[in-house]
């Protein structure tokens, strides 16, 4: 008698003695496979949906961001991404002081000049709803509502920031990344990327925070 032969007589007079067993030991192994697939199926999904919010938050696969231009190896890295298929948004921050002539109200705020394109993930919804889209057009800016009660000023209204002039053609509702340490230093406002350059506000010795967002192609890891 073969090996195999043995072990499945051996398995059959198992079977005849005691059905139950059988029962109750295929049932364990079906139980068992089954938990192990919806635990691996589980962790797929929780992955899916933490990636999905931690984009929705970043409104981007990945940043760059440095208290100074980005230096030529970012620029590099970014240049070999976005030869690859990536999309690159750029984003500068700083503070300055808002002037609305019409109140004559002043205050600091924390100034985002965007590049069109931001946020690649989640959106920016405004008051309008189409003033996130008319941004980039130039000579606009989309401010947080509470700038405009401390200026006592309102949408349509002049705003002045450094030699700059803007007219407010929305309020933020809510925004990827608009949560945390800046906010307390002062309202957010949103301005062309474009139209940077006329506030003259940053030169030798201005404090900003030079931001990358990138998009990258389908598939991609981070």
């Amino acid at each position: 008698m073969t090996g195999m032969g043995f072990v499945l007589r051996m398995a059959a007079r198992e079977i005849r003695a005691a059905p139950r067993r059988l029962l109750l030991l295929t049932g364990s192994i079906a139980i068992g496979v089954a938990a192990l697939v919806a635990i691996d199926s589980f962790t797929d999904n929780l992955r899916d949906s933490v990636r999905g919010q931690a984009q929705g938050l970043l409104g981007a696969d990945l940043a760059l961001s440095s208290r100074q231009p980005l230096p030529k190896a970012a620029e590099a890295v970014l240049d070999t991404l976005t030869a690859r298929g990536s999309s690159v948004a750029r984003l500068t921050s700083f503070s300055g002081m808002a002037y609305v002539p019409r109140t004559s109200g002043t205050r600091l705020v924390q100034v985002a000049a965007v590049q069109s394109g931001y946020p690649f993930y989640g959106e920016i919804r405004t008051a309008p709803a189409t003033a996130w889209r008319e941004l980039q057009r130039g000579g606009r800016v989309v401010v947080d509502p509470s700038l405009l009660s401390a200026l006592v000023a309102r949408v349509g209204d002049t705003l002045a920031l450094g030699e700059a002039r803007f007219v407010i053609s929305g309020t933020i509702v809510s925004a990827p990344g608009n949560v945390g340490v800046r906010a307390a230093f002062g309202p957010r406002i949103y301005i062309p990327a474009g139209d940077l350059a006329s506030t003259r506000l940053l030169g030798f010795g201005s404090r900003a925070e030079y931001e990358a967002y990138v998009r990258l192609p389908p598939n991609a890891s981070p």
